[in-house]
């Protein structure tokens, strides 16, 4: 997994609670793994391949400046679910291992 996501997910893992009750810092947290993801991302080569297809269509729509889906992603619940889906399938697939 390249090393861009590996940090990301590292720095998931301190979101604890984030839905019920999100600190500033937390949503701080949240926008900067967003665009660290929608940065991170579209610089993969073949390894894209290897994810399900929203996360590659939802990042090529959002860095294309599609209207809904970054209507979509300006609720910041919206992008931690995101990076939550992410995180859960590196952790089912085993291309992350929890530090």
């Amino acid at each position: 997994m390249h090393n861009c996501l590996v940090e990301i997910c590292k720095e998931f893992e301190k979101l604890k609670g984030f839905l019920t009750n999100p600190t500033k810092e937390q949503e701080e947290l949240v926008n900067k793994l967003f665009y660290s993801f929608m940065e991170c991302f579209p610089t993969l080569k073949e390894e894209k391949l290897e994810y399900p297809s929203e996360f590659v269509e939802d990042v090529r729509l959002f860095n294309d400046g599609h209207e809904l889906v970054n209507k979509k992603f300006e609720d910041i619940q919206i992008r931690y679910l995101m990076l939550s889906d992410f995180y859960d399938f590196v952790r089912v697939t085993k291309k992350y291992k929890k530090i």
